[in-house]
């Protein structure tokens, strides 16, 4: 039963450590939100001085990369050995790699402990998702998820400003050093205030389910980043393509029959088919691929076709970013009354007119104020739709499988984000080749 796993929380020092925890959880979800945009206003002082102007995108991709293959290990961490100790893992293998990117002396280093940090990242966010989900009924958990929404969403757009400020004042190092304060009170806090109610059951962790996985999702996520945009040099030849196309296929054919006979695999078939989990995990597909495509082309679009500059193309995506924060206000409430199913055919709706509206917009030329107002409804769709999916897997299962739900929503969000990426890259660059070969073809 998903409802009834929430601890009693009746005596006062329950609640207080409730709310101790709830605060600690906060903390360490600005950590994981922030740090994905915190770094780009800080690279070119970085690549400044590390040097390694090529590796350039490697240093955020292979934060993505690590965190999204790691989300599914994590989930099933969290039911089989318990959530306390993996998240507290968690956010000490992502502060000790903070401090260790802050102590690089060159790029290749830098790449490396941005992957270690994104290995941190994937165990944070859906195990505290998860925990949320633990410690509070379903009435409170709308609620909270849409006040951790909305905090989520503030600590992303705060990342790049932050960023900056930090860059111009303490240098560029202290952009990863500013970690440590936060996550230090979020381990103390949770390590003496989180105290679990159910007891975790020692499992197999299906080891081949996950090197599978994690080969398959790491070829996926290396071929996105490979794509060229704009007629920009490929730097993938197309054999090297094939070859990672392959294992992505090989890998994918090949983990579908081994959780199929898997005692405890790390994404059940059986849950990825129930009636209710299984929509909500193409919904959190199909929002990721809306989402990140959104924020990767729109800006392209304001700055190359309608001659916009960076300010410009910041001004379209940002209020996106803040409707969908901002979005849980009437999200969590809608939840309560009309249910898992009519909230998220809302979203879905408004998500569906919006991107309707911005071909419009690209055919009929609108101005910017018309294409911010279109984009504003795809952020209001995106908090109910995300809130109804996570919130109804949560709710159909029990304690033990929980971590794997919440980690399965977090991880095909994520994969759904870099796939739509590569096909819309493909797509943009078929339809631009035309134009784009007199350009070419003078220099």
């Amino acid at each position: 039963d998903g409802h009834a796993a929430a601890p009693p929380a009746g005596t006062t020092a329950a609640r207080a450590d409730r709310r101790y925890v709830t605060a600690a959880m906060m903390l360490v979800m600005v950590l994981a939100s922030m740090e994905m945009t915190v770094t780009s206003t800080a690279m070119p002082t970085i690549i400044g001085e590390l040097h390694g102007l090529e590796h350039y995108a490697w240093v955020a991709s292979i934060y993505l990369l690590a965190c999204t293959v790691s989300m599914p290990l994590y989930g099933r961490l969290a039911d089989a050995v318990g959530r306390k100790r993996v998240v507290l893992a968690a956010i000490g293998l992502f502060c000790a790699a903070s401090v260790l990117a802050a102590m690089s002396r060159t790029m290749t280093q830098l790449i490396l402990f941005r992957g270690l940090q994104g290995l941190g990242a994937g165990g944070i966010m859906p195990v505290v998702l998860t925990i949320l989900g633990d410690i509070f009924t379903l009435e409170e958990r709308a609620r909270i998820q849409g006040f951790f929404s909305a905090v989520w969403g503030g600590a992303a757009l705060a990342g790049p400003a932050l960023g900056a400020l930090l860059v111009n004042t303490l240098g560029w190092r202290s952009v990863f050093y500013v970690n440590l304060p936060l996550g230090a009170v979020g381990f103390a806090v949770l390590a003496w205030k989180y105290h679990e109610h159910e007891k975790p059951h020692s499992t197999d962790l299906d080891l081949p389910g996950i090197g599978l996985l994690a080969a398959a999702c790491t070829a996926v996520l290396v071929l996105v980043s490979g794509l060229d945009l704009g007629g920009m040099p490929d730097p993938w030849p197309w054999v090297v393509r094939a070859a990672l196309a392959a294992v992505a296929v090989g890998a994918t054919v090949w983990f579908v029959r081994v959780e199929r006979r898997a005692v405890n695999p790390v994404l059940p078939p059986s849950l990825v088919l129930h009636r209710v989990i299984g929509p909500s995990l193409v919904g959190s597909f199909l929002l990721g691929i809306c989402f990140l495509g959104l924020d990767t082309y729109v800006p392209l679009y304001v700055q190359g076709a309608k001659g916009g500059g960076a300010a410009a193309a910041a001004a379209v995506v940002t209020p996106v970013m803040l409707a969908w924060a901002s979005s849980g206000i009437f999200a969590a409430p809608l939840v309560l009354r009309w249910g898992f199913r009519r909230t998220a055919v809302l979203g879905s709706g408004l998500t569906v007119l919006s991107f309707a509206g911005l071909v419009a917009c690209a055919v009929t030329d609108a101005p910017q104020w018309v294409l911010v107002g279109v984009l504003l409804l795809a952020g209001l769709g995106f908090g109910p739709a995300s809130m109804s999916y996570l919130l109804a897997s949560q709710g159909a299962v029990g304690w033990q499988q929980r971590g794997i739900v919440t980690s399965g929503n977090q991880f095909f969000r994520t994969i759904g984000g870099a796939v739509g990426i590569g096909l819309l890259g493909m797509l943009f660059n078929v339809l631009a080749a035309a134009r784009l070969e007199p350009l070419r073809a003078a220099g």
